[in-house]
């Protein structure tokens, strides 16, 4: 819905839905907030692309994610009728290999594919007009060792499966693309109401190429979208005579989002070499708003291969007169062997956004999404943890968003409007955002299946407050409300008339240019059953689900700034039955946020924002909502304008940057502050 197919072919869409198990999003209780505070040395990256144990002259290219195992995947619902899986390619994801021939595949399982699996590769060909899948070569799955997860962990042991072709494609005949997978028999076997873990043989990487499926899914048999969040772990295998020369890839550049025009900017960048051997001498232009204004230089020591390194600096932004709003930090390949770079050049760039402020308001609340199913067993734990989180702070604006999880038990609270955010955010349950932040993996979410309740409090409490140091609040909300609620929630709709007002700082509309409005009807006190690890729960309290998304669009609507103040007006329905209003038992809530946009529109088109390190909430107001008018101004008191203007360590040392530990904040009103940075 919200990507492009990588072939540019037109695939089908189904009514089956893929099922996951077990997806792996972050280990609970331990999440990390990407700050960048010290320059870093070159280091192997902790966790490398696809790590390989292939000939001196080969490699492995395949679709983002395909190298990361996050779960098992299937199509139970489906059975027989499908007949394969597959990651759809681009030709350009072929670029770097240019003169190489495809002479095989690995790939990843979760269970068995069954005897007669076979693994397939398509050429993309043009078929009356249409761009067809048309069948290249195939080779028997008869590897088919599974990859085991860890169940302390939660990691995958990954066991790769290799197959070799019986013919080659070389890589230059490759013109539209290709599509990769393999055929396996599909069980839908039970056990007490639920799917086994045999009918989820696909183990899965987190993708937004998204799966492909061959069979009968509905509308004939052919080729169906059936995943955008998804893709499966399966690359292709290349070969070149003399091995691959030195080409070097820059994957990702990293900042702090909001800085002051006086601070010193850290940043660091991943890169990895598609050459046979190691290159040892490479230089960088740092890039300041699209002009080079530093140079960075492999260290002696240092070499660059397969696997992802980091490099790290700093620039001193009172050099450069940075006035409030969006910059851009950029790292551009330099020197490669004391050459100009070639080969494949489209890779050799990459860039950050940060943000420049001079002033500050507090946080009213922070967001936190909660993304969880009646039908997953361990969202209990996820519920329990947020509860303590809320129970120990007064700020936490929490909004549970349900999703289906199992086919023969729908989930009877989700959302369709949701969708987008789900798929976006992460691949498995119990999972949330908190503030939007990226905490340091390759999804939004983080995993909040934890026992230890008080525990995962106080770290996530630390968090948020780091948060909102790193990048502090620059408008203030206030929302004006209006309930109207029928007499019978069954019968009558209920309609909510609601104002939200921006009051930003000084350069608050060019700090959050292009930033969303975002607005949720939430109910508390709803109940029904609940899955867990002790079977189904009767009667669960479910807490904060979201009902209504309020904004036009279901990602938020863009604000239109008036200066640094905004004013956006709304006519919200929420459906009969879906609520059930009493003032002494259910509660409707209001939760409305600005942030920076996970959904961006490029000539009309919507699109996933690629950058994940840029789509953090700045600010959120919560409203509980009475019948009849409210306004809700403030969210904790505190002083209007108070900032850093000092930090201490634990021992009294005065410092001038976040350091592990407990650091003690100094602010404008007077008041300190005890945070807990890991």
């Amino acid at each position: 819905m919200l990507s492009a197919s990588a072939a540019n072919a037109q695939y089908l869409t189904s009514s089956v839905q893929l099922s996951k198990h077990n997806m792996v999003t972050a280990k609970a209780g331990n999440v990390k907030l990407h700050n960048v505070v010290d320059p870093s040395q070159v280091n192997v990256a902790k966790k490398s692309l696809a790590p390989q144990k292939l000939n001196a002259n080969q490699k492995t290219v395949g679709v983002a994610g395909s190298g990361t195992m996050a779960g098992g995947i299937g199509l139970p619902s489906a059975g027989n009728k499908v007949k394969g899986v597959y990651n759809a390619m681009d030709a350009s994801d072929l670029a770097k290999f240019k003169g190489a021939k495809i002479v095989g595949a690995r790939y990843l399982i979760y269970a068995s594919l069954g005897s007669s699996a076979n693994v397939e590769l398509y050429t993309i060909e043009q078929v009356n007009g249409k761009s067809t899948p048309t069948l290249y070569t195939s080779k028997a799955a008869s590897s088919q060792k599974v990859s085991k997860q860890d169940q302390t962990t939660g990691e995958f042991d990954q066991q790769w499966n290799e197959v070799t072709f019986d013919k080659a494609l070389d890589v230059n005949d490759v013109t539209n693309g290709l599509v990769l997978g393999y055929t396996y028999t599909q069980k839908s076997t039970q056990s007490g109401g639920k799917y086994t873990d045999e009918c989820y043989p696909i183990a899965a990487g987190s993708g937004t190429s998204g799966v492909l499926a061959y069979g009968d899914l509905g509308q004939g048999t052919g080729w169906y979208q059936v995943s955008n969040e998804f893709v499966i772990c399966i690359q292709l295998i290349v070969e070149k005579e003399g091995g691959f020369p030195d080409d070097l890839s820059i994957a990702q550049v990293a900042t702090n989002p909001m800085l002051k025009p006086d601070e010193k900017l850290p940043f660091e960048f991943y890169v990895n070499n598609s050459g046979s051997k190691a290159c040892t001498n490479a230089s960088f232009d740092v890039l300041l708003d699209n002009k080079a204004v530093a140079e960075l230089t492999l260290p002696k020591d240092g070499s660059i291969s397969d696997e992802y390194v980091k490099l790290g600096a700093t620039l001193d932004l009172s050099e450069y007169n940075l006035e409030n709003g969006a910059h851009v930090l950029g790292v551009k390949v330099k020197k490669v062997n004391g050459e100009d770079p070639s080969g494949d050049t489209s890779d050799d760039v990459a860039a950050a956004q940060f943000r420049v402020y001079t002033e500050t308001t507090p946080r009213q609340y922070n967001l936190v999404e909660q993304f969880t199913s009646t039908s997953c067993v361990y969202c209990p734990y996820g519920y329990e943890a947020l509860r303590a989180l809320a129970k120990s702070r007064k700020d936490v604006a929490w909004v549970a968003v349900h999703g289906d999880l199992d086919p023969n038990n729908p989930d009877p609270y989700t959302n369709s409007n949701a969708e987008p955010l789900i798929g976006y955010s992460t691949s498995g349950y119990p999972s949330a955002n908190f503030n939007r932040f990226n905490l340091g993996g390759d999804q939004l979410a983080t995993n909040i299946a934890t026992e230890d309740y008080d525990g995962f409090a106080t770290q996530m409490g630390n968090l948020l407050d780091q948060e909102d140091e790193i990048a502090p609040s620059v408008v203030n909300l206030q929302m004006e409300t209006n309930l109207t609620v029928g007499d019978n929630p069954n019968l009558k709709d209920a309609t909510l008339n609601i104002t939200v007002k921006g009051k930003g700082v000084k350069g608050a509309g060019k700090i959050l240019e292009g930033a969303t409005l975002g607005l949720y009807v939430t109910e508390n006190g709803v109940k029904s059953k609940q899955y867990s690890p002790n079977g189904w729960i009767g009667t669960y309290n479910h807490e904060n689900v979201l009902r209504v998304i309020g904004t036009q669009a279901p990602w938020g609507d863009v604000i239109t700034w008036n200066g640094d103040n905004f004013e956006m007006t709304y006519e919200v329905t929420i459906p009969k039955k879906q609520y059930n209003y009493n003032e002494n038992k259910n509660t409707l809530n209001a939760v409305a946020f600005v942030s920076l946009p996970f959904v961006v529109t490029v000539d009309g088109k919507n699109y996933y924002n690629a950058d994940l390190n840029n789509v953090w909430v700045n600010q959120c107001q919560f409203l509980e909502l009475p019948k009849g008018q409210a306004t809700a101004i403030k969210g904790v008191e505190t002083s209007e304008n108070a900032t850093v203007v000092a930090r201490y360590a634990a021992d009294g040392s005065e410092i001038s940057a976040p350091v592990k530990g407990i650091n003690i904040l100094k602010l404008s009103d007077g008041t300190t502050r005890k945070v807990v940075v890991k």
